[in-house]
């Protein structure tokens, strides 16, 4: 048996159960330390507002709608939604030469972690 293997599935196994607390800025709902995933989305307050922007537009928001509300550069506003769409917060679709961002209701996150939006 290979003692790397084995010293290499028990850091795995440490990795996984690693959490981490809410940020301040969440309100609370039960839960108060988050998964990996779910830190990613609330763990940056702009990305959270993002979260919560489209948690109030079901019909969804384009790039340039979430830009011009929040007072960010259109790559901050890509960048976070991009890292919501890899935790699968968010789903997309192309309209014409826009894209549809809207919030996955239905992601771990918010089923799961219960967080608010």
């Amino acid at each position: 048996m290979n003692t790397k293997k084995v010293g290499k599935a028990k850091k795995v196994a440490k990795e996984k159960k690693k959490t981490y607390p809410r940020p301040s800025w969440v309100e609370t709902s039960g839960e108060e330390e988050l998964c990996p995933d779910c830190f990613k989305v609330v763990g940056s307050k702009s990305r959270y507002q993002v979260v919560c922007m489209l948690g109030k537009k079901s019909s969804g928001m384009t790039v340039s709608e979430l830009t011009s509300m929040l007072k960010l550069q259109q790559p901050t506003v890509t960048h976070h939604l991009n890292v919501l769409r890899s935790v699968d917060a968010v789903t997309s679709t192309d309209s014409g030469r826009e894209r549809i961002y809207t919030l996955n209701r239905d992601a771990h996150c918010f089923d799961e972690c219960k967080i608010p939006y």
